[in-house]
């Protein structure tokens, strides 16, 4: 959803750019309308975050963190969210989490549970969400805490030698006897240098 709202955003910044008025109008007022939508359907006071959907009232970091990094949340949600997910602590000891409070067990899929990687889409860490954690704790000012997980992520990667695909609990890349993370990981390693970017910049 937030991505959708962000290419609405996008193309109504990019008709207006090109002189096409009415589709700037269009694009816009989509977009207005689908934020609009998003904190209706999704944000809850009461826990300081978007919930992951009308199911799941759990913390889902990727659509949070893209929140803040692209504005769709206001300041005040925006420090909510980070609030929680340092309570949470998740991004500990590897940047960042997918989830707090893992989905029920018949939501885990079958070959996962097979495969002994229960945490895959949970506890499990990935290093582009600690990458748009990262641009979220930068846009918002809080450079201490960005710098600390770059560090994290600094860490791993040079005791690895690598940028894997997730991080066990444990601080180490996933690894069992029937899967191991993937490595070395474009995806990942593009948006930690794109992230260490974002931060030397504001700093």
């Amino acid at each position: 959803n937030v991505i959708y709202w962000k290419a609405l955003h996008e193309m109504a910044a990019a008709a207006r750019r090109y002189g096409k008025t009415e589709a700037h109008a269009r694009f816009a007022a989509r977009a207005a309308h689908v934020k609009e939508a998003i904190n209706r359907h999704f944000w809850r006071p009461d826990l300081g975050y978007f919930i992951t959907s009308q199911v799941f009232d759990n913390l889902s970091s990727s659509g949070n963190l893209l929140a803040i990094a692209w504005s769709l949340a206001t300041p005040q949600q925006a420090h909510a969210i980070l609030d929680a997910m340092r309570f949470y602590d998740m991004a500990s000891p590897v940047p960042t989490q997918a989830v707090h409070r893992a989905y029920p067990n018949n939501f885990i899929a079958l070959e996962n549970r097979l495969s002994g990687i229960t945490q895959y889409h949970t506890h499990f860490a990935w290093l582009w969400l600690g990458a748009w954690h990262v641009i979220a704790l930068t846009r918002m000012g809080r450079l201490e805490e960005a710098r600390e997980l770059i560090y994290r992520m600094s860490r791993v990667i040079v005791r690895d030698g690598a940028v894997h695909e997730v991080y066990a609990p444990n601080g180490r890349f996933a690894s069992n006897l029937w899967y191991t993370s993937e490595a070395p990981l474009t995806w990942s390693a593009g948006m930690y240098v794109y992230a260490s970017q974002v931060y030397r910049r504001h700093t």
